[in-house]
């Protein structure tokens, strides 16, 4: 049975939907009254927003909203690399006290899908590795991560097969070790960036590959 959101979900939710409209509407404004009238939709959602965040936002810039464009949400890319028991690869995560997670990051501007979590992966772990399977492309927001964002953020989960030996040794500026860890029996979790049930998906597709898990 389906349940409403919390109070405090709801405002965070018409924050970014008015901050959505406020950046669409300035996209395409020409009308200088209307401008202003965005502009202060803006502002109005950045205050609400400061209502519910555990941290203040960002002052509202009027210089950002205006080139910001129509708003889409932002694309996150996860790789699960497994060995060939079935452990899946995770690394720590330096900026969230060493919590692990699966390697993976922002997509860059004129960068595949593929390429990004290919370069996620050898950035974070060290090991060069190949896309092979689209696991899930998933609703950041329709899971349990926390905290949540004042963005929307959607995150394709892929499974990849190393084409090199793993080194569990390796650092980076971003993460500080790697470990392979059986599904059931995980390390506490980075859950800002992936939770149990999305590092099970994965495993569930690289055991038998079938269509990709859509919200």
């Amino acid at each position: 049975m389906s349940t409403s959101p919390q109070p405090a979900e709801e405002i965070r939710r018409v924050a970014m939907e008015l901050t959505a409209l406020t950046e669409s509407g300035l996209a395409y404004c020409t009308d200088r009254f209307d401008i202003e009238r965005f502009h202060r939709i803006g502002s109005l959602a950045r205050d609400l927003m400061a209502t519910v965040s555990a941290e203040e936002p960002p002052a509202y810039d009027r210089r950002v909203a205006s080139v910001a464009g129509y708003t889409t949400p932002k694309l996150d890319v996860r790789g699960g690399v497994f060995d060939a028991s079935g452990r899946v690869l995770l690394v720590r995560e330096v900026s969230d006290r060493h919590r692990w997670t699966l390697p993976g990051g922002w997509c860059d501007i004129l960068e595949s899908p593929r390429e990004a979590i290919e370069r996620e992966v050898e950035e974070e772990a060290g090991v060069a590795v190949r896309a092979i399977h689209l696991a899930g492309v998933l609703d950041r927001h329709r899971w349990p991560h926390v905290p949540t964002y004042d963005r929307h953020v959607y995150k394709l989960f892929f499974v990849c097969e190393p084409v090199e030996e793993v080194d569990t040794d390796f650092t980076s500026v971003e993460t500080s070790g790697a470990g392979w860890f059986e599904v059931d029996d995980l390390p506490e979790l980075s859950v800002a960036r992936v939770v149990p049930e999305q590092i099970r998906l994965l495993h569930e597709h690289w055991t038998d590959p079938g269509p990709a898990h859509v919200d």
